[in-house]
């Protein structure tokens, strides 16, 4: 059974909702249901029945309780402390540095003619000079450019496209995105 819900505040027609991260049923659990959209049901007509009772706003991505966001799709969980959540910045902060500094003091060290990791080592920089020398940093360039633009065409454009367009590029922002404000502070808490 497909499930429908607002797809934003200014919108006035109910669309599927989206999993946000979570499994098949994440849009099932948070938005209640509503008459497809090809009846041309409306808004203002559902009323508040298009979320379950957690849930409110733009596909229901948003917790009803105060201090509380969504985690994988179809649950609401406490905010942490903005204490913690500095803590964890500091913390990264800190960590990038003593391993900037490792790998600083590592590269100057003579390794390369060890006897195990040596091999390895001038492996590295073989790969290193052919990487630059195929022109490899562009056509990585591009890649990315292509990676950022088609993750995001629904969220960006405000405009659903057919899954045959969009199912692959939300599989592969599923798996490898990270969602580095929810790790701190999600943007519900603040």
């Amino acid at each position: 059974r497909r499930v429908f819900g607002p797809p934003s505040p200014s919108s006035a027609v109910l669309t599927e909702c989206r999993l946000f991260g979570g499994n098949a049923n994440a849009g099932k659990t948070r938005c209640a249901g509503s008459e497809p959209v090809a009846r041309g049901r409306r808004m203002v007509e559902a009323g508040s029945e298009y979320c379950a009772s957690d849930f409110k706003g733009p596909e229901c991505q948003l917790c009803v309780a105060e201090k509380h966001h969504l985690v994988d799709g179809d649950t609401c969980e406490v905010c942490a402390p903005r204490g913690a959540a500095a803590g964890r910045i500091v913390g990264l902060v800190l960590g990038l540095c003593v391993a900037c500094g490792l790998a600083a003091w590592a590269y100057h060290m003579p390794w390369r003619k060890e006897r195990i990791i040596g091999p390895l080592l001038r492996f590295a920089d073989r790969s290193v000079k052919y990487y630059v020398g195929g022109g490899m940093t562009a056509k990585v360039k591009i890649l990315f450019g292509f990676y950022q633009i088609s993750t995001v065409l629904s969220s960006t454009y405000s405009a659903r496209l057919p899954d045959k367009y969009t199912s692959w590029t939300d599989n592969l922002a599923n798996a490898i995105s990270i969602d580095w404000s929810g790790f701190f502070l999600p943007e519900q808490c603040l």
